[in-house]
């Protein structure tokens, strides 16, 4: 082996050691961390963004709140309009600037359709339905009235 393998080596094997030592040192910051600690900043980040996503009030001055739920990757506001009229703004967590609006009925739940596809969202579960097939159902962990 000539000199520059060599020092190519050391150089792999000093990287290999300050990475092992960056990820070491971020898990200890996490581990070290009380549960309480964790626990409060992930519920500040979703009161945050909880806020962003209850938009009802923030269509205009007629629009209404009514109910609002969330699951794990969506969130869902079930909005009374000017003309009384029951509305579901939804949204996935991760795009939640690509809102889907539709009319909605109520009666256990709220439901609401758009073509082929049916939207259900009750208290316990949200669920999308193709051509009546259920293709996404996801449980509900926050509500909101």
């Amino acid at each position: 082996m000539n000199l520059p393998q060599i020092n190519q080596k050391f150089f792999q094997l000093g990287a290999f050691t300050l990475g092992t030592f960056l990820l070491l040192t971020s898990s200890a910051r996490v581990l070290g961390s009380t549960p309480a600690e964790i626990k409060n900043k992930t519920t500040l980040a979703a009161q945050a963004s909880r806020q962003e996503w209850r938009i009802c009030d923030k269509k205009g001055e007629n629009w209404s709140e009514v109910k609002y739920f969330e699951s794990k990757n969506y969130f869902a506001n079930i909005c009374r309009n000017a003309n009384s009229q029951l509305t579901l703004v939804a949204g996935a967590k991760s795009n939640p600037n690509e809102l889907l609006e539709l009319p909605v009925s109520g009666g256990q739940g709220y439901l609401a359709i758009d073509g082929s596809k049916t939207f259900m969202i009750d208290n316990t579960h949200f669920s999308m339905a193709i051509n009546g097939l259920v293709v996404r159902k996801e449980q509900v962990i926050y509500r909101g009235e």
